[in-house]
């Protein structure tokens, strides 16, 4: 009987999908996106080796750097533009369409969805938790994680192998290795769409020198074979794959050794992802990925940041969208006040309009943390306030997201009705991360606190009641396993399944910030993705990520290795690049600092 009445919930709830006609809403292939797209819309060291880079020509977007001043002012335009207007109207102008709800939509989510949700769903998943709580799986607990044991356990690990890496003091400098950057996880539905993508942007055979990796011979020539569909058939020779499964520490030497930098998407990352990266620390190799995984990451860090930094490593987590977007807003935000209203930022506040679908390896990574099979280490302090020496942070930083629908603000939000966004609370862990690196430089100042705030813009209080209501009913659903089973078997999409190509073109992200500083200033800033944020946008974002580690050494902001978030690791080096591949950013100031008065 529940699960009848879910049934009509969802369908009842559907959106009438007209791609055809371009008026396109998106398409109800899983729970989240049938029932008013739950997640769709709300997804969501000096002298070392690495400081080398190499510049190479791109025939469709050159990103060689030259030293030439008419190309020097364009870069400059595309990552210091002040023409706020222009980018916040570009998704009209790219004939992109918001999301929108019927009102019987809204009025059978209200009168039959809420019902539902407080008569059955919410009291079975509470119950469902509640007995989880009180009759604990024997012998379960959280470990208190220390920079000693963190220490212990990484040598563990890497203690496997060890007589098979060379010694540091040898290693194969960056300059030397074969490959500029290896994609790990080609083979899974957001790595086909990056695989795509470096063919596209980049060639085969040119003078990017990169490879393919997974699990599968099978697949990855299944993934070569697309690229050759693309235009490449002769060329698609060129692009050497590598098998490695990453829970085989023995197999990890030949995918991390000789390149540059490692580019993944192969999540969940806390099952996928740590021997990738104790050997990315270990081999001095750049690391890229798109976890939206804070715990794990802050596990990693506290693990092998100390190693990192003896091989020169960079590893960047966080490279897609989660949360390249908000975290490079909060950077330009914070640099404009401090160079033109030489300001300290206070307070950031960030609009989204979105639109996209979602994926099973997305799901895969969320079930992972709702059916508890990681938990977050308990630490000595958190991670994401480390700074660079290890010592904690003087800089405080505070999500302040409402959790229910509210009028925005006229300037970021256009006074439009807002709801909370999914990842807000991953998106405000990065932002954290990033004021405790930059500590005493960037605009921080030493001891500031920053106020974190984020919302979805919505085109009226329909759209933001179910955008709000969505997620709740959702996820709520999922933590108990009468109404979670149906709807992990029959709804959800699995593992290599997500948006179409179509669909993944109709989608688009306009992140709308909003700074205000200690003193009164105000700074505003727009920044625009093209595509769909979750899936071809984040494909396009790791890539970048990975080859501005790879290849723009002598241009980062840092030059040693360790532990950063995009903004810090690769600041206005990445925006360059990721403008000069179709996104769009500007920022101007609104209001500069008041004056003190001498009386």
């Amino acid at each position: 009987m529940i699960r009848k009445l879910s049934c009509v919930l969802l369908l009842a709830s559907q959106k009438v999908t007209n791609i055809a006609a371009f008026s396109s809403r998106t398409t109800a292939s899983s729970f989240f996106t049938s029932s008013n797209k739950i997640l769709s819309r709300n997804l969501s060291r000096p002298n070392h080796p690495n400081q080398h880079r190499r510049s190479f020509a791109n025939t469709n977007v050159a990103l060689k750097m030259t030293s030439s001043s008419k190309e020097a002012e364009a870069d400059a335009n595309l990552v210091h533009s002040r023409d706020v207007d222009a980018v916040y109207n570009a998704p009209v102008a790219d004939g992109k369409r918001r999301p929108l709800n019927s009102t019987v939509e809204f009025l059978i989510t209200a009168m039959v969805g809420v019902p539902l949700f407080l008569t059955v769903v919410l009291p079975l998943s509470a119950v469902f938790q509640v007995g989880k709580k009180v009759l604990p799986v024997a012998g379960e607990s959280v470990p208190l994680v220390t920079d000693a044991n963190a220490t212990a356990n990484a040598k563990d690990v890497l203690e496997v192998e060890a007589d098979s890496f060379p010694p540091i003091s040898e290693l194969t400098p960056l300059a030397e290795r074969k490959y500029d950057a290896v994609l790990l996880g080609a083979t899974g539905f957001t790595g086909g769409i990056a695989a795509k993508y470096m063919a596209q942007q980049y060639g085969c055979g040119k003078e990017l020198k990169w490879a393919i990796a997974g699990r599968s011979q099978k697949k990855l020539d299944a993934i070569r074979q697309e690229i050759v569909t693309l235009g490449f058939a002769p060329a698609v020779d060129s692009i050497d794959t590598i098998l490695v499964d990453t829970s085989q520490p023995s197999t990890v030497h030949g995918l991390v050794k000789d390149t540059r930098s490692i580019i993944t998407t192969a999540g969940p990352f806390c099952k996928y992802g740590s021997n990738v990266v104790a050997f990315c620390a270990r081999y001095g190799t750049n690391y890229a990925d798109i976890t939206g995984e804070t715990g794990w990451n802050k596990e990693m860090i506290v693990k092998y940041e100390d190693l990192a930094k003896e091989t020169g490593a960079k590893i960047v987590s966080l490279c897609g969208n989660d949360s390249i977007p908000w975290d490079m807003t909060t950077f330009k935000l914070r640099q404009l006040m401090s160079k033109e209203c030489k300001d300290t930022i206070s307070k950031v506040k960030c609009y989204d309009q979105l639109k996209g679908g979602i994926s099973g390896g997305t799901i895969d990574t969320m079930l992972t943390a709702i059916d508890g099979k990681y938990v977050e280490p308990r630490f000595e302090f958190d991670p994401y306030l480390r700074t660079r020496d290890g010592k904690k942070s003087m800089n405080k930083s505070k999500n302040a997201s409402s959790q229910l629908m509210t009028k925005s603000d006229t300037l970021g939000g256009h006074g439009e009705w807002t709801s909370p966004f999914v990842m807000a609370a991953v998106n405000g862990e990065v932002v954290k991360r990033s004021q405790a690196l930059s500590e005493g430089g960037n605009g921080t100042g030493s001891g500031s606190t920053l106020t974190y705030e984020e919302y979805v813009v919505n085109p009226s209080f329909k759209e933001a009641f179910l955008g709000w209501f969505g997620p709740i009913l959702g996820l709520t659903a999922l933590l108990n396993p009468i109404t979670g089973v149906p709807m992990r078997k029959f709804l959800l999409p699995k593992p290599g399944d997500g948006p179409t190509e179509k669909q993944r073109e109709y989608g688009y992200l306009l992140v709308s910030g909003v700074g205000e500083g200690q003193n009164g200033s105000l700074v505003r800033s727009e920044f625009y993705f093209p595509g769909d944020p979750g899936y071809k946008e984040t494909a396009k974002m790791v890539v970048e990520s990975g080859l501005c580690l790879a290849l723009e050494g002598d241009r980062l902001p840092e030059q040693g290795g360790g532990f950063f978030t995009p903004s810090v690791a690769m600041g206005d080096i990445l925006l360059e690049r990721l403008c000069k591949t179709g996104c769009k950013f500007a920022s101007k100031v609104v209001r500069m600092p008041k004056l003190k008065s001498n009386l």
